[in-house]
């Protein structure tokens, strides 16, 4: 393990680097530091596998890289899990009377709710749930800033619940 004063120098040398590497790989910025923070406490406990020739930042990058994906498929598989339990809350949703109601179910629900969606809106929903593009690539296509483009999903997926709910009830309406 490297000396404390050793591991000091080499955070002073190489967090900046460090921190952009990560932000580099899609880690949102308000996370840059934590995932930083594990990188270091990572190499610290770790620091006698530094192999001898191998400049610190090189293998903190390896490390960064290698925590950085383990924290992406997590973020995949707790999406993954929101999915199914939204679609699980969707199917319950579906009695006979609102299938009734709305002439099929949720689908066409969800159908009617999406066209009566301003044009700007329907188009960021179609490029992030039929294309499955980023928030920064929406905000890239249409000229907005990807927080922008969170916030109108946001607005949007809101908008859609209450209508389908509505819709659901048998209210019908946006």
């Amino acid at each position: 393990m490297a000396s404390d004063a050793d591991f000091e120098r080499i955070l002073r040398e190489t967090q900046s680097a460090v921190r952009a590497y990560v932000a580099g790989l899609g880690v949102p910025l308000d996370d840059v530091d934590d995932v930083a923070q594990e990188v270091y406490l990572e190499f610290h406990k770790g620091g006698a596998a530094l192999p001898e020739g191998v400049e610190p930042v090189r293998w903190l990058k390896g490390i960064a890289r290698n925590l950085c994906m383990d924290r992406f498929r997590r973020a995949r598989r707790r999406e993954e899990r929101r999915l199914e339990a939204l679609a699980a809350i969707l199917d319950r949703a579906q009695t006979p009377c609102a299938r009734a109601q709305d002439g099929g179910g949720v689908p066409e629900a969800l159908e009617g709710c999406l066209e009566r969606l301003p044009d700007p809106s329907r188009k960021v929903v179609i490029l992030r749930y039929a294309h499955s593009l980023t928030s920064a690539a929406i905000g890239r296509q249409l000229g907005m800033s990807a927080e922008a483009v969170r916030i109108l999903l946001f607005r949007v997926r809101a908008a859609l619940r209450d209508c389908l709910l509505r819709r659901l009830a048998g209210e019908g309406g946006a």
